[in-house]
């Protein structure tokens, strides 16, 4: 009998595992208690399977087709807008500066500029 090769391997120190997958809500689920984008997900994996399937009657392949490129394009300008949010790029720059340099400047206030207007010092 031949040996079989595994793919297991020894673990290194400070490594986890990695993170389960996500199982995908049904359209039900993300209907009920999910975000505009998981919805969209649903459906577009929803609208996939009827249109890949041999079962689909032809006058309706078009307009699920459709559909199916219009959902698409939504998830993208979702997607889109969540990766241009400069909030969202400042806490990522905040939180890299915070792991190169705790005690910046920039981080713990010293050294800011005091530009307040003052009438009495006229």
């Amino acid at each position: 009998m031949a040996a079989r090769k595994t793919s297991l391997r020894t673990v290194k120190p400070g490594e986890t595992a990695p993170a389960k997958p996500v199982q995908p809500k049904s359209v039900a689920q993300a209907a009920k208690a999910g975000t505009h984008r998981e919805l969209l997900v649903a459906m577009r994996d929803r609208v996939a399977v009827a249109v890949t399937s041999p079962d689909c009657p032809a006058r309706e392949l078009a307009s699920l087709t459709k559909r199916l490129a219009d959902i698409a394009k939504e998830i993208d300008s979702i997607d889109a807008r969540e990766a241009d949010d400069p909030t969202a790029r400042l806490r990522e720059v905040e939180a890299a500066l915070r792991e190169v340099a705790p005690d910046h400047e920039l981080l713990t206030g010293v050294h800011v500029v005091d530009d307040r207007f003052d009438a009495s010092a006229l």
